[in-house]
């Protein structure tokens, strides 16, 4: 197979990496997929199209996810060569993800170019939501929807089905546009431009003339600690006991009511830790403030073990509500399937061996309720769906995006986050430790951001609200039903090929 016939491949490899680049070319997702889709169509040989498959992945995963060789070689001080073989792996195993959106599409192709060109985007959410749930309870990192939120209107549609409607809204694109290249067909394309038009005016009408009722605002103040990975035990203490306790009475004296410390490497495990427990009871006593803030803890009941987890003091001084972390990192805080993969272990450095929570859990303070979401938790829509099913009016995300370094990462990863107000029509407070930390509306906006790396304290105000989104009620089944819609094009096409070779 020659490199003219990966050109193709390559384009929309590229297109669907810089989409999701810092340089906001989020436009070229809309086309992405033109020339992949005219490869499909054209390609009869499985062996060039697994390829040319490969090449595409490749590049859209390679160009997305590459700050995770950094993790690895940086953070899991794991030789370069493993870290190549480990990142390589990753690369291949999303790019497999991605395969039945390719051979579904091919094979609808073979009978009809223009039925393909129909169900190619409900294939591409397919892959999409197969992401989201496998393996290791998924990794839904860079679906295309998120890179368009940069266009606040047509992303509000996420609401009614998730960030993977705003994937399929992008897909049909790309179809429509290869389907009047081809044969001028307007059919495909009418249809397009008429959903095109509606989720405009649908976002339209959610961004500039919509607003929710809220309760009363609270007063938050957002500090960013930047607290080392991995440091002498003087480094946390200087944080924990000195620079914390600096930007909180700075916030209090700024009128915070709650004030929310990100997640972080903490020694000092709440609430086993005498010294660290009673320091900040008296604090928030004598602030008279509320303080959120993140930390280790040991449990003897239910299923014993380590956590990592969400703590809430009230103005009292009292540990009013704990969340558990539910989604833990696979080979970061535990190692899956250990049973299996125990051999790994030695190249996974400290895995931390947490126990997952069991549920969502909702705190309440002065009319607010909250649900909190911890580090990449944020990334998975279901969790602040059930958050917002059990009460909360409010979305906390606590991140340590230090393991990132200065890449895209960060930014990927808070792009991610806005998507959760959206889908939930509820604001959020991000406290992360090296940054971003961020104050999201519920339209998704970004209405103040810190930079990466800068000690620094963010303060808001922040109303809940009781708006329920269709999203939130039914979850992602327009996005099933689509599915299901391009499954049946692909059987009908398979019975007339049937009829035919008959």
């Amino acid at each position: 197979m020659g490199l003219r016939a990966l050109t193709l491949p390559v384009l929309s490899g590229i297109a669907l990496w810089l989409a999701f680049s810092d340089s906001s070319l989020f436009f070229l997702a809309w086309f992405a997929l033109v020339p992949f889709l005219e490869f499909c169509s054209r390609e009869n040989s499985l062996r060039r199209i697994l390829l040319g498959h490969l090449v595409m992945g490749a590049i859209y995963f390679g160009g997305t996810l590459y700050w995770i060789l950094n993790v690895l070689t940086e953070y899991g001080k794991l030789d370069t060569g493993v870290s190549a073989g480990i990142f390589g792996l990753l690369i291949i195993t999303q790019t497999a993800f991605l395969l039945p959106f390719t051979v579904l599409t091919t094979l609808t192709a073979r009978v009809s170019p223009k039925a393909a060109l129909w169900a190619a985007p409900g294939f591409w959410i397919l892959t999409e939501m197969l992401r989201t749930y496998f393996p290791f309870g998924g990794f839904p990192w860079a679906l295309l929807g998120y890179s368009q939120l940069p266009y606040l209107w047509i992303v509000q549609i996420a609401d009614l089905g998730s960030v993977c409607l705003v994937s399929f809204l992008v897909v049909f694109a790309g179809s429509a546009i290869l389907a009047f290249w081809k044969w001028r067909s307007w059919s495909l394309g009418g249809v397009f431009l008429s959903l095109f038009l509606a989720a405009n005016l649908y976002g339209f009408y959610r961004v500039e003339v919509w607003s929710p009722e809220g309760s009363e605002s609270l007063r938050v103040g957002l500090v960013q600690g930047v607290i080392e990975l991995s440091a002498p035990k003087e480094h946390y203490a200087e944080r924990y006991f000195e620079l914390l306790p600096h930007y909180f009475d700075q916030a209090v004296n700024q009128g915070a009511q709650l004030v929310i410390f990100p997640e972080a490497q903490n020694p000092y495990f709440f609430p086993d830790n005498f010294y660290f427990r009673t320091f900040w009871e008296k604090r928030v006593r004598a602030a008279n403030a509320y303080l959120l803030f993140n930390s280790a803890s040991f449990d003897e009941s239910g299923v014993p073990g380590y956590y990592n987890s969400a703590h809430l003091l009230d103005p009292e001084g009292r540990a009013v509500y704990r969340y558990d972390k539910n989604h833990l990192v696979p080979f970061g805080e535990y190692l899956p399937w250990a049973g299996i993969l125990g051999f790994a272990e030695a190249l996974v450095a400290e895995v931390s061996g947490f126990k997952a929570g069991t549920g969502s859990e909702v705190g309440s303070l002065d009319g607010l309720k909250i649900g909190t979401l911890i580090c990449y938790e944020a990334i998975f829509p279901e969790l602040s769906r059930e958050a917002v099913n059990k009460g909360a009016n409010v979305l906390i995300n606590l991140t340590n995006d230090g393991w990132f370094g200065r890449t895209a990462a960060p930014s990927q990863h808070l792009q991610m986050a806005a998507f959760r107000c959206i889908e939930n029509r509820k604001p959020m407070l991000r406290a992360a430790n090296s940054g971003y930390s961020a104050v999201i509306d519920s339209r998704g906006t970004v209405l103040a951001r810190t930079e990466l790396y800068a000690e620094t304290l963010l303060m808001t105000e922040v109303k809940g609200n009781s708006v329920r989104t269709l999203f939130g009620v039914v979850g992602p089944w327009i996005c099933v039903a689509i599915i299901i819609l391009s499954l049946g094009t692909f059987a009908a096409a398979g019975k007339r090929r049937k009829g035919a070779n008959s």
